[in-house]
């Protein structure tokens, strides 16, 4: 069970957040915005991150574009910083760069996006 420690895609800080969502906002941020409150071991989350990771880009829809609406909801230099060292992957970034261009349209943020594609 996780919950949040920051306000992130509709919970508030304390609310209890589904493990699937918390481990995906968990690798997708530098600065953890969700923290273990369960009381399962290290190897079973390792496991469970794993399976996240094997099942996301197959699952990956516009389901998860809330999640990365919310990832684009701050100031255009945390976006970049967090782009840059964030762990997302081509679908993510495409999907994030659809969403830029169709809502804040920044050039700095579009412009770090489409550097991440090229590598």
């Amino acid at each position: 069970m996780y919950k949040a420690i920051k306000d992130i895609g509709g919970y508030k800080i304390g609310e209890e957040i589904p493990t699937e969502q918390a481990l995906v906002w968990k690798d997708m941020y530098a600065e953890p915005h969700v923290e273990e409150v369960s009381g399962k071991s290290n190897s079973e989350t390792a496991e469970r991150v794993e399976e996240v990771k094997v099942e996301e880009p197959a699952t990956f829809d516009n389901s998860g574009s809330s999640i990365l609406e919310d990832y684009l909801g701050r100031s255009s230099n945390v976006v970049k910083k967090n782009v840059t060292e964030d762990k997302l992957s081509d679908d993510q970034l495409k999907e994030l760069l659809k969403l830029e261009k169709s809502d804040k349209n920044r050039s700095d943020v579009i412009f770090a996006i489409k550097k991440r594609l090229a590598n």
